[in-house]
């Protein structure tokens, strides 16, 4: 929105005074303390113009959130000083960006069917076969290596046709373990699935030479695509010897019973996997359609704030690795501003729209989250990370008020994420139709079974009516949470009452008020 702001010249006069003891503050004027040399000397020094455009700068700082309430006009994010005129009277147009606007359009007409794949024997087995492998027992061989075997190895791996300056070195005698007949991708990936069959018999100190072409979607981003050479030389052979599965074994790995007690435990442990696996899938699709169908607008502001928040996470996640976001940018060969274009952006929009579109369903379909649950999550919360942490620092930190809202908010982000995404199933697997269905003929039933039965002419005293009590529980309204599904920084709302410069500074009093929406 272009909002146009006028002003009188003698209210620019007032400011003159002070942008002369502002300059004088920060510059160095011969004889006089910071910020006491007199007005006529700055004007001396500095000239007329340049008092000018710093008093039009405090003009502008002054009367910007005064304008924006007058014509009552909420931010988005800060404005942008576009041109303030030099004519009587004195006029500061602003670029403001508004809220973001969401239709969601016919988001009632989802459907995606829920359907979690049951969790076999056989995965169970397999599970448990991998515990009783992390307690085996290793005895060196002098056998050719075969399946089961335990084969220790220094590896080098290079790449056969680098490109320009690429250095061609991957690993230079890396020490490495592989159990052959192991292709599990999640606990055997590196360097890829299967690499223990290309050990089959060798003996101690034998060596061999084999090629690999990682695939374009690999999870090492150098090599994809790429032709590797691999040379390995056996330093050990040893043979596996797993424990024999019953009850002291469950006893040993856990607090089980049993054996069945653990199989119990495991069967949980892989459904739970296979349900999380799914619903990323399941609800990244559901989201990507209610955006699809959605219309979201939104300033250019808004979405710069998203990409800054992008970056500030991909920071976290290298700090992490101990690298800094140069050094990262040097490892793929792009400059700042072209990642930025090409990858931050993307990722921001998505993260954006997803979460507006997401907001607003939340608010359509009040989804709200009680004072007891969210109590509930908050708790649970605590509890999770009890595990692993350092008791006495968990408490010493939760004694802090800022620690303790900051785990607050994120336990009300957290549940009311999974509400939203709990109703978005509802709608899309037809539950919330049936629910809408039912409900609608409820009053119907009712009447009809009122009517049907015939009147009473039996008189009755009349009861004295007690007022009901109200418990503090029902007493206590929830919480509506509908706008906390993404973090909002918390500066946000102040910092959009405040303009950011363009030619000059940026507004606080103003004759009129102009707006024109772009």
């Amino acid at each position: 929105m272009k909002v146009v702001a006028e002003f009188e010249a003698d209210v620019l006069e007032k400011y003159k005074h002070q942008a002369a003891r502002k300059i004088s503050t920060r510059a160095k004027i011969p004889g006089f303390r910071p910020g006491k040399a007199p007005y006529e000397v700055v004007l001396r020094l500095y000239g007329a113009e340049a008092i000018t455009e710093e008093a039009k700068g405090l003009l502008v700082d002054d009367s910007y959130p005064k304008i924006l309430d007058e014509a009552k006009i909420n931010p988005a994010a800060a404005g942008a000083l576009e041109e303030i005129s030099e004519t009587e009277p004195i006029k500061a147009t602003f670029i403001v960006p508004l809220e973001p606007t969401v239709e969601l359009g016919d988001y009632q007409a989802l459907r995606k069917k829920y359907s979690v794949k049951a969790v076999t024997e056989k995965q169970v087995n397999e599970f448990i076969d991998r515990m009783r492998k992390n307690y085996s027992t290793a005895e060196p061989s002098t056998a050719p290596a075969a399946d089961g075997d335990l084969v220790a190895v220094k590896l080098d791996a290079t790449l056969t046709k680098p490109v320009d300056d690429e250095k061609a070195e991957v690993l230079k005698e890396s020490p490495l373990q592989a159990i052959i007949g192991e292709n599990d991708p999640e606990e055997n990936d590196f360097p890829y699935p299967g690499f223990g069959e290309h050990l089959k018999g060798l003996v101690e100190k034998g060596e061999t030479t084999f090629i690999y072409n990682y695939p374009d979607d690999s999870k090492y981003d150098r090599l994809r695509g790429k032709e590797v050479e691999f040379h390995a030389v056996v330093e050990s052979v040893k043979t596996l010897h797993l424990p024999e599965l019953n009850d002291e074994f469950a006893q040993s790995v856990g607090d089980f019973e049993n054996v069945a007690k653990l199989r119990e435990m495991v069967r949980v442990q892989l459904e739970t996997q296979a349900k999380n696996e799914y619903e990323k899938t399941y609800f990244d699709d559901l989201i990507e359609k209610l955006v699809k169908e959605a219309k979201i607008k939104y300033a250019p502001q808004t979405l710069e704030h998203e990409m800054e928040h992008v970056v500030e996470s991909i920071q976290q996640d290298l700090g992490q690795q101990h690298m800094e976001l140069d050094t990262y940018l040097k490892t793929i060969k792009k400059e700042k501003a072209v990642w930025m274009e090409e990858e931050v952006k993307p990722a921001a929009k998505k993260r954006l729209e997803r979460s507006l579109a997401l907001d607003e369903l939340a608010k359509i379909e009040k989804v709200e989250v009680g004072n007891e649950e969210l109590q509930k999550e908050f708790t649970d919360m605590i509890s999770e990370m009890q595990y692993g942490a350092d008791a006495k620092q968990l408490q010493k930190e939760l004694k802090s008020e800022r620690f303790a809202n900051a785990l607050a908010m994120e336990a009300a982000s957290r549940l009311l994420n999974r509400k939203i995404l709990a109703c978005l199933k509802d709608i899309a697997t037809g539950k919330a139709a049936v629910k809408a269905a039912e409900k609608a003929v409820e009053p119907v039933a009712e009447a009809e079974a009122a009517a049907e039965k015939p009147a009473k002419t039996k008189k009755t005293a009349p009861k004295k009516v007690e007022p009901a009590a109200v418990s503090d529980a029902t007493a206590e309204k929830p919480v509506k949470a509908a706008k906390t599904t993404r973090k909002a920084a918390p500066e946000a709302k102040s910092a959009a009452k405040k303009p950011v410069p363009a030619k000059t500074a940026a507004p606080k009093t103003s004759k009129t008020v102009k707006s024109d929406k772009k």
